[in-house]
């Protein structure tokens, strides 16, 4: 693939914002100025989509649905990479996160259930201290995902806006309610 993987063990702690990367993105992705809402153009693949910046084990990455296209199978994909997207090429990326970036590199992401990433859903998720991805759909309990995610190096956010999904928006700190003793912190 051509990008560069992170092993580099201590980051300084993010002051920035989260949103999505302006430049590794699938070749079918559109960006808003704010690089905070991502869309699919076409098609139902090549929507892969990464943070700008690493998150750190325990934060949550807080999504809301904004778009949904019928007439596919499949939707929105979440996961953690060490793939450093200032070293990708777009032109590289495979057309989806599961199977093909995930077994092309250190990268793991799961589908969410189907039928539960509606339009004004809010989807959170995260990796705790001890390598397991969850996630969380509004208010219903956390679900876990994977539980073989490698800590010890930067990870960065990857979504795949697949399928049935078509457009989602990242969500800063202040957009969210307050998360419950069982959710991880906010990515802010």
């Amino acid at each position: 693939m051509g990008a560069r993987i992170c092993t580099q063990i201590s980051v300084p702690e993010p002051q920035e914002a989260l949103r999505f990367h302006d430049q590794a993105k699938g070749e079918q992705v559109c960006l808003d100025a704010q690089g905070c809402t991502a869309s699919r153009c076409a098609t139902f693949h090549d929507g892969i989509v990464f943070s700008q910046r690493p998150v750190r084990p325990g934060k949550c990455v807080a999504l809301r649905v904004l778009q949904r296209e019928e007439g596919w199978y499949g939707g929105l994909r979440v996961g953690f990479t060490r793939l450093d997207p200032a070293c990708i090429s777009s032109s590289n990326l495979p057309p989806f996160v599961c199977p093909d970036l995930v077994e092309q590199s250190p990268t793991w992401a799961a589908m969410l259930p189907e039928g539960s990433a509606l339009v004004g859903d809010l989807i959170r998720f995260w990796v705790d201290h001890r390598g397991r991805l969850y996630a969380k759909i509004n208010r219903s309990p956390r679900f876990l995902l994977r539980r073989d995610v490698l800590l010890g190096a930067p990870l960065w956010a990857v979504m795949d806006i697949y399928g049935t999904t078509k457009a989602i928006e990242m969500l800063a700190l202040g957009s969210l309610h307050s998360p419950s003793a069982h959710s991880p912190v906010l990515e802010h």
